[in-house]
Order: C-alpha cells, then structure tokens, then sequence
C-alpha cells in the first residue's frame, strides 16, 4: 500500500477528503492529516510517506514551501496540488518545478480519484522496471564472475585480437588487477598429497577450492595488492601486477606464506611455475606460457617447490647439455641385450644410466620422456616375452605400466615406476632372482659409515648415483622399513654389542655407533629396545 499525507487548513475539506474518497481501491492508505506545512513536515519525519496531497495557500508553512523543503531534505515523492482559480498561476509554476499534478478547486472526488489513478499507475510502472533493473544486476552481478572467468582463461591461451579492448573489458567484469605489469603464477596441488586424503570427487574439487582460497589470500596479504584466481583444469592459476625486480622479495614471502597455510590448514603441498612480468594484460598468454614451462620444471627437481620463468629476472642455472641420443640408443640396447642373457643385474645397471642421463637433462619435456621410458619398457617386455616359455603373458602387463605411467608426476616417481616395473618382469622370468643390487650397496656403504653423525639418505643416494626417492623405495620394497629406521636399528645393533662388554661410558659408546648427543641416543636406544642404554648395560653384568 501506498502510504498518502494530506495537508488542507480547512478541517472540513481535510476529513472529506479522507472519507469520500475510496483510497483503497487505488492501493493508497492514509498515513497522516495535516493543518499546514509545519504540521506536515513533522509527521513525515516521524512516518515518512510516499505521497503528498496538499493546499496552495496555508497559514504558517504553505504547500509550495512543504514541497520545497522536502526536496531540500532529500525527499523527492509525487506531489498533488489543491488549487483555487485565483491560484492557477502558482500551480502551473509547481509544476514546471516538478509537481506531478493538481486539481483546481471545487473538485469532486472522482477528479481526484482520477488524478491519483494515472499517479499509481505511474509509480507501478516505475517500480516495476526500478525492480526489472535490479534484477538484471542482480544477474549480472551473480554472472560476473562466470564471465571474468571465460574472459581469464580465453587470454591465458590465446592473444589479443587487433580489435579487442581488454581495458574496457577488465571494466566491464569488475576485474581487481591492474593493466600493466602482469605476472603469472600456476601452482598444482601434489597429487600424492591428495590420494592419501583419500577425497571423492566433490570433495577434491571442494579442496582446490579452499586451496585456491588459501594461495590468493596469502599472496594478497605479502603482496599488498589484489589477485585474481582462475581454475584451469587441476591447475590454480594466480595473476598479479609488478615487476619482478620491485616485488620479488614480497613474492617470495608470498610463496613461502602458501606452502605454510597450505601445509597447515589442508595437509596438501604444492608447486608453481612463476613467470615474467609482461607489459599488460595484451601479454596474458606469454606470461602464462612462461609459468607453465617453468612449472614443467617440477617433473626433473622435485614437487612441492617453486620455480621461477628463466627470463623472470632471477639468477639462471647453467643447464647440461642434451641428451646425446645415440649413448641412449647404446643403453637400451645393452639392457635388452642383457635381458635375453638372462643378466638381470646388468640390466638394472643400464636402466639406472639411462634414467641418469634424463635427470640431467631439462631440454626435454614430461610427455617426451614419458613416451621414452613407454617405448623402452615396450621393447624389455617383447625381449622377456620371447624368452619366456611358460605362457605367461608378459606383453598383456603392458598395457597396466602404460596406464600407470602417466600418473607420474616427476622423474624421481618415474625412475622408481620403470626400475619396479623391470624388478616384476624379471621376478616372472626368473623369482629366484630378484635384483637388489642398489639396496646391498646401500647397506654395505652404511655398515662402512655408520659412525659418522652426517649418514643421510641423500648422501647415500648421492654416493650411489640414484635418487633419494629412489632409494628410499628401494629400501622399502626389498627390507620393508625406511632407510632412518634401518640406520638406527643397525647403530643400536652395534651400540647392544659394546653396552655387553661393559668396559666403556654410555657417552662413549654413543659417539662411536654415529650419535654426539647422548639425549638422542638415549632416547632412540629405549625406542628400539624398550630399555635406557644404562639399564641394559648393568642387566648384561648382571648376567655375566
């Protein structure tokens, strides 16, 4: 209902027309009865309306000061004028001043029902597109971030058309980052992290999600600047402004800041390709190529770290020549060789040359090497399936280390992926003898090291000429316990025998199995034996 104040001196004129007039059918209901404009005034703060019906002339404040002093106070309703003939000129001027309409008194009241009706009427219609228009922003506002996304991802691939205006078009979608100086950052979730949460589909995208969350607000809180996020495939896309040589130690605390919020709040790891700064957003698809190949450096170094575009103004890393094709060729060939000799150990001697020589070499892509490491397990199955007579059919596992193959992210994961898959079709050929040619030599170089407090994984790996990863699979594929675990067995093994002969301090006999701080040894000793180092030496006198 529309809420009506009437302003008329008179008290007769002012309750008929309240009483003659079938306000209701007109949607109109009376908010108030005024004498004058003072009276008026005061009603309509206390109960505002949303019509005026009012007298020219009255005493006090009259009914062109009312309508000029709510204008004033910012009240802009529909006003109707009651006019005497001898008012007529004031009238016409009212409503060159914005008046919707008055009725020139003696009037009826279907005149004035009349004049009230093409007012609702009017204001129907004005609120009904006021309401159309809200709506269409409404939808638009719910859509904008649908279209700035179709608009991000058609420039991360493709550059700017002659004609296309990307300013205006930022506009248009309320876009929050600059024009000039774009950087991009794609960060990819460790996949592995995410197969061990163990989440369904709605729930994995629920995750990158709260994880795309997480890297914008922790960019923008190093940065001091406003980020855009795009989801492209299993890819989250950031993209910002500045030039890296402004802004590069606020990135990296930005970077170090996501890997602890993403560590923290969801348990996930993830790694990123930063690019260059471009010029302007035109340059969207250079800077976002440059990202993905520096991301592509993930498969050689490792996940969970960041890497940055060779051109992004950071210190660039000598790379090692490429692969010489021909000694691969000579490597593969020696290992089928090896393989129809039934010389298995020989064949994981080539294999593990071979997967060395990709670890150097950054000149190839993921997809190059993958399709490689296929065709040369390929070739090992056909050489296998030959020599064996049984009728096992090795050639049928090749389609599973195809499948396989693929979901290995970097070239740690698919040096331990090629070198298990050879340990299987050599277990098929011959299950008496299983290859374990690296592990031996890892526990021969750790019987011969384990004094030294600086034994580690990597510096075995290293000595070894494998990877760490590599390694540490092997480890638990053949002996099932981890390299630390083993390496502390074998020191309180060894720390068990001179505790027996009784002759030396526990402080001593700590130093001498590879722990300088005897806290440690302590505690690692009651771990594996269940007893403190001191208690078990004085049960062994006892004892004897």
């Amino acid at each position: 209902m529309l809420k009506l104040l009437i302003v008329e001196d008179e008290e007769a004129t002012r309750e008929g027309l309240r009483s003659l007039i079938n306000w209701e059918s007109l949607g109109i209901t009376i908010s108030g009865l005024a004498a004058n404009g003072m009276e008026a005034l005061r009603m309509f703060e206390a109960l505002p309306a949303d019509l005026l019906l009012t007298d020219i002339r009255m005493p006090l404040m009259d009914g062109l000061q009312l309508i000029a002093e709510l204008r004033k106070r910012g009240h802009d309703i529909p006003c109707v004028l009651l006019s005497g003939y001898n008012e007529f000129e004031y009238a016409q001027r009212a409503m060159r001043s914005g008046v919707s309409d008055y009725v020139i008194k003696p009037c009826s009241p279907d005149e004035i029902l009349a004049v009230f009706a093409t007012l609702t009427a009017r204001i129907a219609e004005e609120r009904r597109h006021t309401d159309e228009l809200k709506g269409l922003a409404q939808q638009l506002h719910v859509h904008l971030p649908h279209a700035k996304t179709q608009l991000f991802r058609q420039w991360l691939n493709y550059p700017a058309m002659v004609t296309e205006k990307r300013l205006e078009q930022m506009k248009s979608v309320e876009m929050a980052i600059g024009y000039e100086h774009v950087i991009v950052m794609t960060f990819q979730i460790d996949s592995r992290m995410l197969e061990n949460l163990n989440y369904d589909e709605t729930g994995t995208q629920l995750l990158n999600f709260a994880a795309a969350n997480i890297i914008k607000e922790s960019l923008e809180h190093a940065l001091l600047q406003p980020i855009e996020i795009v989801q492209e495939g299993d890819l989250i896309v950031a993209i910002g402004n500045g030039l890296i040589e402004w802004i590069g130690d606020k990135l990296h605390t930005g970077l170090v800041l996501v890997a602890a919020n993403l560590k923290q709040f969801l348990n996930l790891t993830a790694s990123a390709g930063i690019s260059r700064s471009q010029t302007d957003i035109n340059k969207l698809h250079i800077a976002y190529r440059e990202a993905l190949e520096a991301l592509e450096l993930r498969f050689f170094r490792g996940a969970g770290h960041y890497f940055y575009s060779e051109a992004a103004g950071q210190k660039k890393e000598s790379l090692p020549d490429c692969i010489n094709p021909v000694e691969l060729l000579k490597l593969e060939q020696s290992a089928l060789e090896h393989m129809r000799g039934s010389l298995y150990a020989e064949v994981l001697n080539d294999t593990e040359r071979w997967l060395a020589a990709f670890q150097a070499d950054y000149h190839q892509s993921r997809k190059q090497i993958n399709g490689r490491a296929l065709l040369f397990l390929n070739r090992l199955l056909h050489v296998a399936q030959e020599r064996d007579s049984s009728e096992t059919d090795l050639l049928g596992y090749f389609d599973q280390i195809s499948e396989q193959l693929q979901l290995n992210e970097t070239l740690e994961e698919l040096s331990g992926f090629v070198y298990g898959s050879i340990r299987r079709i050599v277990e098929v050929l011959n299950p008496q003898k299983a290859p374990k040619r690296k592990v031996q030599q890892a526990l021969d170089y750790i019987e011969e090291h384990y004094r030294s407090s600086g034994l580690s994984l990597a510096g075995v790996a290293k000595a070894l000429f494998v990877s760490s990863t590599y390694l540490s699979t092997l480890f638990k594929q053949e002996l099932g316990v981890n390299f630390l675990d083993y390496v502390h067995q074998y020191r309180i093994e060894k720390a068990k025998a001179r505790l027996q002969a009784g002759d030396q301090k526990i402080q001593t006999v700590a130093r001498e199995v590879g722990y300088f701080d005897e806290a440690h040894f302590t505690r690692t000793f009651k771990k594996w034996t269940g007893t403190l180092p001191s208690q078990y030496k004085k049960e062994r006198l006892q004892r004897s």
